[in-house]
């Protein structure tokens, strides 16, 4: 894996995003994204015009990154070790990883806690149960950074956590 040096959320991670097949959008490639059509992927691509974010989608973005971030706290304890986010490709296949350790066998994976998840996950934590577009997001990450395992979480946090 190539480690690309841009800081998620940039200019150039923009950049390298729209000359790359990106693990998030895995689930708009194969036609099973609850939240973006493969012709709305297609249409952004050629055209290279970005849908518009409105205030309460990038306060859910804003979220779901400080979530994230408050997350892999939890998650290093978990793996018993350091997790950095990083932006990686291996040809045309890019990913912005969560975490991933130095050593590059394991990646971690979030997404703000719903309903939905927690129903998937059922009482055990199996992902096994997991949507399908989370599946393909983080077999694409896998393959680009050649890791042995994910660490998929989920989770919301209010103020008082």
């Amino acid at each position: 894996m190539k480690i690309i040096n841009e800081v998620q959320g940039s200019q150039g991670w923009h950049e390298h995003r729209t000359k790359s097949f990106n693990a998030s959008d895995a689930p708009a490639m194969l036609g099973i994204s609850k939240y973006k059509s493969r012709s709305d992927l297609l249409k952004e691509r050629a055209t290279g015009i970005m849908p518009e974010i409105d205030d309460a989608t990038q306060q859910r973005f804003n979220n779901g990154h400080r979530f994230e971030a408050l997350a892999r706290t939890l998650a290093e304890i978990i793996v018993e070790d350091d997790l950095s986010p990083v932006v990686g490709a291996d040809g045309q296949l890019s990913a912005s990883f969560d975490g991933i350790n130095f050593r590059q066998t394991v990646i971690y994976e979030h997404k703000t806690l719903n309903a939905n998840i927690r129903r998937d996950m059922g009482i055990n934590g199996n992902t096994g149960g997991l949507d399908e577009m989370y599946r393909a997001q983080m077999e694409q990450q896998l393959m680009i950074s050649g890791a042995e395992k994910c660490l998929f979480m989920a989770s919301t946090w209010d103020d008082q956590d």
